[in-house]
Order: C-alpha cells, then sequence, then structure tokens
C-alpha cells in the first residue's frame, strides 16, 4: 500500500535552523478509542478530537493512495477518509485522514453537532490542529508500552519535538507534503505533522466547489512508526 518510491513518513538529517515547536509530555488522556495504533476507526477518532462532535461517523478506508487522493469527507452523513502508509516490510509509517471542520458541522446540522454546543458568545470552539494529534499518538502509544518496554526504551516523550504543523492550501499541494521525522542537532526526532484547512466560512474558499470547502486534513507519523523511535528501531 505505498503510492510510488516515495514514503509517506520522511526522514531527514540535522537540522540547523530554529524551530518552533514543543516537546512531548508523557501524560495519556482518556479516550473512548486510542491512538496508539492504527485502526479502522482511527480517522474517526481524529475526527472527535478536532472537533468533538456527537455526530454517528462512517470511516472510508482506502485501498491506495490514488483512492485517498480523490476521496472528499462527506457532511451529511458525516464521513472521514482514511490511508495508511507501510514500508516495504509492511510496517506502518503514517496515516492520513481527511475530516471535517466545525464550522461546516455547525452549518449543516446545527450547534448539536458539537458535544458542548457554542460558547456563550455564540462561537464554536478553537479549531484544533494535527500537531495535536501528533502529541496524542506519542503520549498514546507511550502510554501502552508495557513496564519492561518502558524501561528498555532508548526515548521518552519528553524527548520528542513537536515542530508545527507544515500548512497547505491546495490538495495538489498537502498530498505531496509527507508528514515528516527529522533529526535534529542534539540526535533527537522532530515530527511535523501536514495540514490542509480550508474552514466553511473562510472567505478564501468561498467561491471554490462546496467539496473542497469546510474540510481538514492530517498526514501523520503513524504509533507503530512511534512504537519504533521510542524502542530505539
Amino acid at each position: 500500500m505505498t503510492h510510488g518510491k516515495s514514503n509517506h513518513v520522511c526522514c531527514k538529517g540535522s537540522l540547523a535552523a530554529l524551530l518552533i515547536g514543543v516537546f512531548v509530555t508523557a501524560e495519556a488522556p482518556a479516550t473512548s478509542l486510542a491512538l496508539d495504533h492504527s485502526h479502522e476507526q482511527f480517522c474517526a477518532e481524529v475526527q472527535r478530537r478536532l472537533v468533538d462532535t456527537t455526530l454517528t461517523i462512517e470511516n472510508v478506508i482506502e485501498p491506495d493512495f490514488e483512492a485517498f487522493k480523490l476521496s472528499k469527507p462527506g457532511i451529511e452523513p458525516l464521513r472521514t477518509h482514511q490511508f495508511l502508509e507501510r514500508d516495504e516490510n509492511g510496517v506502518i509509517q503514517s496515516i492520513s485522514c481527511k475530516t471535517k471542520t466545525a464550522d461546516h458541522l455547525l452549518a449543516v446540522h446545527g450547534a448539536s453537532a458539537l458535544r458542548n454546543g457554542l460558547s456563550t458568545a455564540g462561537t464554536p470552539p478553537p479549531i484544533g490542529n494535527c500537531r495535536n494529534i501528533q502529541r496524542a499518538i506519542v503520549r498514546e502509544t507511550w502510554a501502552s508500552l508495557s513496564t519492561a518496554e518502558r524501561r528498555a526504551a532508548t526515548l521518552k516523550p519528553s524527548q520528542i519535538f513537536l515542530q508545527d504543523d507544515s500548512l497547505s492550501y491546495t490538495g495538489s499541494s498537502w498530498v505531496k507534503t509527507p508528514a515528516t521525522v527529522t533529526n535534529g542537532a542534539d540526535g533527537r526526532p522532530r515530527l511535523r505533522a501536514s495540514a490542509l484547512l480550508a474552514e466553511w466560512q473562510d472567505w478564501r474558499w468561498k467561491m471554490m466547489p462546496a467539496s473542497w470547502r469546510g474540510n481538514h486534513y492530517c498526514h501523520l507519523v503513524a504509533p507503530e512508526k512511534i512504537r519504533e523511535l521510542l524502542q530505539g528501531s
């Protein structure tokens, strides 16, 4: 399940430029579905983490990257799309999700689509980002390790640095911009998720077809790859 010769997670050398981001803390929040491994509802859970919705979600797992590129998330009913990128040994390296934005859910389904509704000012909740999802993947993968595995681990979550999302403004650019794993000058990994965000009410997208609007996409370093990093592979 690869697309051409490029892997969806890119590994690069030492970074000399100033990095903007955060290190990961180890706490793993309690959630309905864990992000410590790739599963058939992974992108549905990503949707709920980006927008805390009460709606039922249909998650479509695409068979190959070409099918994933052509897919569009649905609003009524709410539908997400998922693709797993594997290396030559079949180990999952990255996971890509196409989800819907909060303002599009509000426009179609009303405030009841959000678990906590609107704020007292009548505004939707703050926009989640792919980096927050990447942080959760690291935390929950660490939490899933046994005591012996944690003791033997060569890295802890606090030694993994999360850079700001690599943000694309078109789908054609986003599909060519994978999530990345890079090595910093300190030899520790830097993770950068890749995002596309086109809110439904954003004036920049008003003239675009409806299927292009109200979408939030994430390329993410998969939990299986994170597990390898933590264990020194």
